[in-house]
């Protein structure tokens, strides 16, 4: 494939020119302000799509709008979605960024630094590079190709299933690909095999009707934040593993195989905890900090709240406290009847001293993708080709709610293809992504495209 390669290399600043104008777009979906900000994005992205050739139409949802392009015209040949979002997260702290959140720069010719870089419109320009490649030097994609590029993803895609659902038979595919992960490591060829589930549940006690003098009341009534602190020590047990009945009752091990393969990777534990500045890690036994971080469930505090916290003493008993607790589950574990049966843990824990309140800020089922797939050997090859180093599989610690939904509701498997690396900053200040890892990801997706073609 080395015309198309070619061809990738000459217009290689025209494509990078067209990452820095979409990135260029304040396209935040959370923020009403920026609501044609969005809109002008999907546009964009319309009108590129239209440009190189795809057949390319807006559709409205009751949120922001979404594009469909699509590329089929090769009888008998397989149908691959590609999807992907073009909507980025709030800028944080101003001061914070080196230089504007929207005003691309290009750092020691080899980061391209802006917000949406790396999360995700770096990502779905690949996918459109490589099409541009095949459309401009051969005349037709080697598949059939379909585009869903949304502008809502970074509020949960509330639009995206119904869109889906409505439209399933226009969406039908053998397969759907999406580049919304990440590298193992910068320069490092990867395919994310799975994703974890998520269960987040926010745990809130009251107790007084007001706060009360501690000397006066204190071993008294019950406490709010010394229950709510009791309650968050009784979620795990001394082998840092889920205190709470049934959580692994459906987790099927890791295989030799798969703890072999992630052995492998080139992880450095010393180097990984100096770059988060913590003293050390700690998690269940028995199993390594990378086999933690993807394929074993956990369950964290992600916040815990109540009482006095200003300057000097107030001494009281609290009238409330709470704590907000997320859950990343695997592949296996059903997120519903863990929800159930968390609730109903916490209920028997609580004492009758206070009220609980148990609330629920998200759910999703974790997913897995096959491994010995004709799509996953194709894009393996693609990817060790155009990085030139064998390619990594991984499985992602994070959650992509849309993996489970595309496999209902199309029947359709996800490839996942990343090309950020982690020190990308996605979602922080100073987003960023590797210039020559767009290049060669351009360049695999192009080379996966042809495999799948036969």
């Amino acid at each position: 494939m080395n015309d198309l390669s070619e061809y990738l290399k000459q217009h290689r600043q025209e494509h990078l020119d067209w990452a820095i104008e979409l990135c260029r777009i304040p396209s935040i979906s959370t923020k009403a302000e920026n609501e044609a900000d969005v809109r002008r994005a999907v546009e964009w992205t319309h009108a590129l799509c239209s440009k190189i050739g795809l057949k390319s139409t807006i559709h409205e949802t009751a949120g922001h709008p979404l594009v469909y392009a699509e590329h089929c015209e090769v009888p008998g040949a397989p149908t691959y979605l590609v999807y992907g979002h073009v909507d980025v997260q709030p800028v944080g702290k101003l001061e914070l960024w080196d230089a504007g959140p929207f005003e691309p720069t290009i750092v020691d010719d080899q980061w391209l630094v802006c917000r949406g870089s790396a999360d995700d419109k770096g990502q779905v320009l690949i996918h459109l590079r490589a099409a541009a490649a095949w459309l401009a030097v051969r005349g037709k994609l080697p598949v059939n190709l379909k585009f869903l590029i949304e502008a809502e993803e970074e509020i949960g895609s509330p639009n995206l299933a119904p869109f889906v659902k409505e439209h399933r038979e226009r969406l039908a595919c053998d397969q759907v690909i999406i580049s919304d992960t990440g590298m193992f490591e910068d320069g490092y060829p990867t395919i994310t095999c799975g994703t974890r589930g998520l269960l987040y549940k926010e745990i809130k006690l009251s107790g007084p009707k007001h706060d009360l003098h501690s000397g006066t009341h204190g071993g008294v009534v019950g406490n709010p934040a010394t229950i709510v602190a009791e309650l968050v020590a009784s979620l795990h047990d001394e082998r840092q593993q889920v205190n709470i009945p049934g959580f692994y009752d459906d987790v099927v091990p890791p295989s030799d195989a798969l703890r072999k393969e992630i052995a492998a990777l080139p992880f450095d534990e010393a180097q990984y905890v100096a770059e988060l500045g913590s003293p050390g890690t700690r998690g269940e036994e028995g199993y390594t900090t990378p086999e933690r971080r993807s394929v074993r469930p956990t369950l964290d505090v992600n916040g815990i709240y109540g009482g006095y916290m200003a300057e000097g003493a107030n001494t009281i008993v609290p009238a409330a406290a709470g704590a907000k607790v997320s859950m990343r589950l695997v592949p296996n574990q059903n997120a519903e009847k863990l929800s159930a049966i968390f609730d109903e843990t916490i209920r028997a824990r609580c004492p009758d001293a206070v009220r609980l309140e148990i609330l629920n800020h998200g759910c999703a089922d974790a997913y897995g993708a096959p491994t010995d797939s004709r799509e996953m050997q194709a894009a393996r090859r693609a990817l060790s080709e155009a990085f030139g180093k064998e390619t990594a599989l991984i499985f992602e610690g994070g959650s992509l709610p849309i993996l489970p939904m595309f496999k209902e509701v199309l029947g359709a498997d996800s490839l996942m293809l990343g090309f950020a690396g982690p020190t990308c900053n996605a979602h922080g200040p100073n987003e960023k992504v590797r210039i020559p890892d767009l290049d060669a990801g351009a360049d695999a997706v192009a080379r996966t495209l042809g495999y799948l073609g036969g």
